[in-house]
Parts: C-alpha cells; structure tokens; sequence
C-alpha cells in the first residue's frame, strides 16, 4: 500500500490590518490652518468695521468744515453788502439831501455789484426815491410801504432779510433793508441778486464729483454749480435731507453723514450748515463710491494678504505637521518591531524634545529585554518554541511545530494499517 504524502498545511497567519496613515497629519495641518484662518480673518474684519468708522468720521469732519466754510463765506458776503448799505444810512432823508443821497447810491452801485436796485423811505414809510441797473431812476414816487411786513421789522430789528424770491422766474433775488441810526434818517431797502453767491458755491471743491448747493427755508435752489437749475427755479424740498434739514431747524446734526440720493438720484454723503440767521442751509454732497474708495482699496488689500497669509499658513502647516509626524511614525514603527521580537533594532529620532525621549525610552526597554530574558523564554513570549538540533538553539513558530506534529502522527498511523495488512 502507498504511503499517502502528508503535507502539512500551512499555518495560517493572523491578519494584521494596517493602522489608518495620514489622519493625524491632516488634523494638525487642518488645526494650524483653521487657527491662523481664523485669527487673520478675525484681525480683518476687525481692521475694516474700524477702518469704516474712521472714515465715515473723517468724512463727516471734512465735509462739515467745506459746509460752515461755506455758509461763513455767504453770511460774510451779506454782511459786506450791508456795511455797504449803511453808509447810505448816515444822513437824515430831506430834499437838502438828495444830491449827497444819489450820489451815495451811485457808489453803493458800483461797488457792489449784486445789488440792483436801492430805495429810501422816509419815515413814515413812503418811497423818495430809488436808482436802479434796469429801469429809469424815480423821485418822489410816495408808494406807501408803511403796511409791509418788513418795514415793521426793519423799524424794531434795524435790519430785515426778505425771502427768496424769483424775478420773471428765473433769477433769485431778495430784500435787504436797514433803518437808519434814528427815525427820521429813514429805511434802506436794496434788491440783492443771489446769482453773485454761485461763484462762493463754485469755488468748494468736494472730491471730484462732489458739490454744494444752497436752498431757502422753502426748499428752492439758491445756489448751485449748475447755474441752469437755479434759474429753472428748481425746487429740492423733496429730496429726503433737505426735507430732515428743514424740519430739524438749529438742531444738532447727525454724528454720521446719512447715505440718500442726490438730486440726479446718486447715493450721496450728505451733510449741511446754516448760514446766519437768513435760514438758509448749504449742502455738501460727496458720491458714495468716491467717498469710500479708500476704505474700498484698503478691503482689497487685506483680501489679498489674507490670501497670501493663507497660502503660507498652509505651506507651513504642512511643514511643520511633517515634523511632528515623522518621528511619531518612527516611533510606531520601533514598537511594531519590538512586538514581533526584534529588539536589536534602534529607534533614531532627533528631535531635541519629548519624542527623542520617548524612542531613548523605547531603545532602553529593547536592551534591557534582550539581556535579561533567555532565547527560549524570549522566544516563547512571542510565539516561538525551540528546535532540538544543532549547536545554536533554533526556534520554530508555533504553527509550524504543530505542522510537524501532524506529519509524524498520520505517518506512524499509515505503518500501523501496512502491518496489520501483512
């Protein structure tokens, strides 16, 4: 009878599943970046809601110093027209004085330019006579001005600014009236042509395509860089900050210019000022896009640094996660090693910190392992049992000596059934 071949199967080995790689480096390199993404981030929206504050003040402090700048310039310009006319104050209406008067008005004429027409009154309120740019001068016309609103004011106030009016709708004008040092010196009244203010207007320069303007207590232009809508007569009253304007009176303005629309519909910083005691009010207006085209750019370069600061961020999270992780796989690797028995092996980590330390530490158990425990006691611990023969002492895995053992029985079983045959 054939001997069957007795092979012994293979041992079969435990499978060892692979720890996950790259998960830890992932998470510092993802922790680094968050926290500096984050800090950066933070550190610019801080930098921008103060940067907006900053100008939002700034533009308010320039454009309410272009603003009562302004209004101090037109309320000294009615002021110089009355020092005008109150040198035609200084002699007591009589007919004694007429030529000194014409001649007085014919000065005040000259030299004031805007003033186109000037009239005395006597005491009791009649007109004596007037000179005028436009029509034939008048003497002893009597029109009786006793009942005029004015003429009461002008009497207790000494001076009286009239409104805004327009002539043949389209140039604005107003009265200025002065009484003289006593009753019987008689009232000044001068007709004032408001167009000579648009040059004040004018000359304030607001960015690039800022402006100014002026409006009466009715809400109709005085003043205006475009000259054409003052003589269109154009009314502003509808406009949501002329409209505030006139309704806060003397009040304190806002601390912040309001964002609203401009007459052409833009939106606009807008701030104004009162000028004197006339009640007008004189805008400033700057486009909202000129206005905040620093704060714009300086948005733009913190986006850009940002992106930069990033993009390092995460070249040197990468960097430094690296660091971290190759001795730390160095050190998983030693143990992995010295578990399967290996314990001639040296883990090499020169980092300077506590993972040289803790491979110093590893390579120290290893060496004092292998010189305190004999090669079969050792090599039991690990699942290995020694082999007779030789000199040096061989050692077999476990499997592998079971191999053998079920090899030797099935041979010594096959001699037994061939005897007992025979």
């Amino acid at each position: 009878m054939k001997m069957r071949d007795a092979t012994p199967p293979a041992a079969s080995q435990p499978t060892v599943v692979p720890p996950p790689r790259g998960q830890l480096f992932r998470k510092y390199v993802g922790l680094f970046v968050t926290v500096v993404c984050a800090a950066l981030v933070a550190n610019g929206l801080l930098d921008i809601w103060f940067s907006y504050r900053e100008q939002n003040v700034l533009l308010m402090r320039v454009q309410q110093e272009q603003a009562r700048s302004a209004a101090a310039k037109i309320n000294q310009y009615i002021k110089e027209i009355e020092g005008q006319l109150a040198w035609a104050t200084l002699l007591p209406w009589s007919t004694d004085t007429l030529d000194e008067w014409k001649m007085d008005a014919a000065r005040l004429l000259r030299l004031v330019p805007a003033v186109t027409a000037v009239a005395q009154l006597d005491a009791g309120g009649r007109e004596q006579i007037r000179a005028s740019r436009v029509t034939k001068d008048e003497v002893g016309s009597q029109i009786d001005y006793s009942q005029q609103d004015f003429f009461a004011k002008v009497v207790v106030n000494k001076v009286y600014y009239g409104p805004v009016h327009f002539v043949r709708e389209s140039e604005p004008y107003m009265s200025i009236a002065m009484a003289g040092v006593r009753r019987d010196y008689g009232v000044i009244v001068a007709q004032v042509n408001l167009k000579s203010i648009w040059d004040v207007v004018s000359q304030i320069q607001v960015g690039v395509r800022g402006r100014a303007y002026v409006v009466d207590p009715a809400g109709r232009l005085i003043a205006h860089p475009d000259i054409s809508m003052v003589l269109r007569n154009t009314d502003v009253s509808r406009l949501a900050q002329v409209r505030a304007a006139l309704a806060e009176g003397s009040a304190a303005p806002a601390e912040q210019p309001p964002v609203t629309d401009d007459i052409e519909g833009r939106p606009v910083l807008s701030v104004h000022a009162p000028v004197g005691t006339l009640g007008w009010l004189v805008f400033v207006e700057l486009p909202v896009g000129e206005a905040y085209a620093p704060l714009y750019a300086s948005i733009q370069r913190s986006a850009a640094l940002l992106v930069a600061a990033l993009i390092l961020a995460a070249f040197a999270g990468l960097y430094l996660a690296r660091r971290m992780i190759i001795p730390i796989r160095a050190l998983h690797d030693g143990a992995a090693r010295i578990g399967r028995g290996d314990l001639n092996q040296q883990i090499s980590i020169k980092t300077g910190d506590e993972l040289e330390a803790l491979g110093e530490q590893f390579n120290r158990m290893a060496a004092t392992q292998g010189r305190g425990a004999d090669p079969s006691a050792r090599a039991r611990q690990f699942g290995k049992i020694p082999v007779s023969g030789g000199g040096e002492p061989r050692f077999a895995t476990a499997a592998a000596c079971l191999g053998a053992v079920r090899c030797a029985a099935s041979h010594r079983h096959d001699r037994r059934r061939a005897a007992t045959t025979r």
